[in-house]
């Protein structure tokens, strides 16, 4: 007969920015003789009447995530969810706007980032509050020293690549929104519950958000070219959020000298080869202040919607680029010294949002509430029938620009988190469908 393993089903929609923290969740269990099947979100929840009950871990609590939560209730999973959109977020009403509340019942355990939504939270929700638990985010994990080795082969390719370079990351997802038009992405935010154009607050919001986008994009247009003749030593290389149209980008850059658009790999290992780090509402941002590099938001235009990002508040925020420029020079010249200096400025707005930064890890914090979850361990195949997968999912350009997830690319990623953690462990790791895989241990 063959062994039998409880299992943790990790659905991932976006691989540049989850995998690799989810990936440090597959290392806890394997340590603990879980079963994991990890890949992209559509195939897997869809699926999960096909798969043997377990625990189910979910990345928001949105309408659309709330009617996935309820689907796997229903075939007698558990779940465990950490909202990953409030990585961005420090204003209350929009914390809460995370949140549909019918997904609340269905949670076992709601892993938060830090006090800022755990006070949030309790006053909103006190019905659940003991379902609450401040754990911090793992992928501010892997910003630490011990983690971040796993990047340093990554960080010096691109400084070989690009020569000394200043990193731009963008996020205009809205006025040059990846969805085709800002109509689209109204709509988004509407299936997801995020916004009612029936609430004038929110009707509010769009157009100020829409006004502080397009006055910012047009900014840093011109910002980029002057930032590339101010400083002739190095390249700007422009990495857009994954939620914008990245062709705009290389339109409005083509044929300039020395100014790179991109759009590879994870934030970090681009963050640790720069000089320095421009950004504006940018959740990188704030991991930029954790990992230690030298950062800035610039937002010569603002209205009341800047002060909703973290990211602007965790971070310098300068509105006229020859202070902008200033700040570069010191960061360049002095890379300890701004460092320092930035982080004794917003160090204690950084850690009222964040936990985990220090002592115990964020991934520790939520294993540990995985496993106080009673979940019964099956034996013989992960299938409930057998057979397989028995529902398809075809996804869209844009979900497989979010995650194309191939083997050798999961193996890489493993390894050099294995590396970096010291931690030994032996699991076959096998292929079930379009970008979804399982990781069995072996004894």
């Amino acid at each position: 007969m063959s062994k039998p393993y409880k299992h943790l089903y990790l659905p991932i929609e976006e691989s540049a920015r989850e995998l690799n923290a989810r990936l440090l969740l597959v290392i806890a269990a394997m340590q603990q003789g879980y079963r994991v099947v990890i890949g992209q979100q559509w195939l897997l929840i869809n699926n999960l009447q096909n798969l043997a009950p377990g625990i189910v871990f979910f990345k928001g609590t949105n309408k659309v995530q709330a009617a996935w939560m309820a689907h796997a209730k229903k075939h007698g999973h558990k779940i465990v969810a950490i909202d990953e959109e409030v990585t961005a977020i420090a204003d209350r009403r929009f914390v809460l706007k995370e949140v549909w509340p019918e997904s609340l019942p269905l949670i076992d355990r709601f892993f938060l980032q830090g006090q800022n939504q755990y006070n949030i939270y309790t006053d909103a929700f006190p019905d659940f509050q003991d379902r609450f638990t401040i754990t911090g985010n793992p992928r501010f994990d892997l910003l630490r020293k011990e983690f971040t080795k796993a990047f340093n082969d990554t960080a010096e390719e691109y400084r070989e690549r690009y020569g000394r370079y200043i990193l731009i990351n963008t996020n205009f997802g809205y006025v040059n929104t990846a969805w085709g038009k800002p109509e689209n992405f109204v709509k988004v935010c509407e299936n997801v519950g995020y916004i009612n154009r029936s609430d004038p607050e929110d009707r509010k919001f769009l157009a100020d958000f829409y006004d502080l986008e397009v006055m910012n994009m047009a900014a840093f247009k011109v910002m980029m070219r002057k930032l590339r003749d101010r400083f002739p030593d190095h390249q700007v290389v422009l990495r857009p959020h994954p939620a914008e149209d990245v062709k705009s980008w290389q339109d409005a850059m083509s044929g300039e000298e020395r100014i790179h658009v991109v759009f590879e790999g994870s934030a970090a290992p681009w963050m640790l080869g720069a000089d320095y780090f421009i950004h504006n509402t940018c959740t990188t941002g704030t991991e930029a202040m954790v990992l230690g590099v030298p950062v800035g938001a610039y937002a010569s235009y603002t209205n009341w919607v800047e002060t909703i990002f973290l990211s602007n508040l965790v971070t310098p925020v300068f509105r006229d680029m020859d202070s902008l420029f200033d700040a570069v020079k010191v960061g360049i010249q002095d890379r300890d010294g701004a460092i320092n200096a930035i982080r004794q400025d917003r160090d204690l707005v950084l850690r009222q949002h964040i936990s985990g930064l220090d002592q115990t890890l964020a991934t520790a914090g939520i294993f540990h509430g995985i496993e106080s979850i009673e979940v019964a361990s099956s034996s013989g195949s992960v299938y409930r029938d057998g057979k397989g997968l028995n529902v398809g999912v075809n996804r869209t350009k844009y979900q497989r620009k979010k995650i194309e997830l191939d083997i050798k690319e999961l193996n890489e990623k493993m390894t050099n988190l294995v590396k970096a953690t010291g931690i030994g462990f032996r699991a076959k790791v096998e292929k079930m469908g379009d970008s979804l895989y399982m990781f069995t241990p072996v004894d």
